[in-house]
């Protein structure tokens, strides 16, 4: 009676070590910066640019209202400049490298230096790469709302 009370008592020790064994947590590696830069324009807009410049790029965001200055209707970039989508320019708002910052205040968040800061524990040159094609991600999606 003791040797099947130690059989059954080491059966049920392998059972319960093999169902711990088969509940093996997988570790996700961490997304690669390419990966996580490769956010699609559209989600960017949507979550950085919306509440202002609204979904249609208008600048009739619900937040809009509450600013001091008129929200540009960025629908008409490329109309405004001879039908010509001016990317390179969209980009400097973007980044802030267009601001005149002795004017006055930004009055846009500058969010090229917010994308470099995401990863503080990555390298600068990944830093920057990544803010870079979130930054040209994003000018794609507005090129996409132009009127024609």
């Amino acid at each position: 009676m003791n040797r099947l009370i130690t059989i059954l008592g080491i059966v049920v020790l392998m059972c319960f070590a093999s169902a711990t064994a088969g509940e093996v947590k997988i570790k996700k590696a961490p997304l690669e910066w390419q990966q996580a830069a490769t956010i699609d324009g559209g989600v960017l807009y949507h979550n950085l640019c919306a509440s202002c410049h609204g979904l249609a790029g208008k600048g009739d965001g619900p937040a809009a209202s509450a600013l001091n200055k008129t929200v540009p209707d960025l629908t008409v970039l490329a109309v405004n400049n001879d039908g010509v989508y001016p990317h390179e320019q969209v980009e400097k708002a973007i980044t802030g490298k267009s601001r005149v910052v002795a004017h006055g205040t930004i009055d846009m968040p500058v969010w090229g230096q917010q994308f470099v800061n995401v990863r503080p524990d990555w390298k600068q040159f990944r830093r920057n790469a990544f803010a870079h094609q979130r930054i040209y991600n994003l000018t794609l999606h507005i090129e996409t709302l132009q009127s024609e």
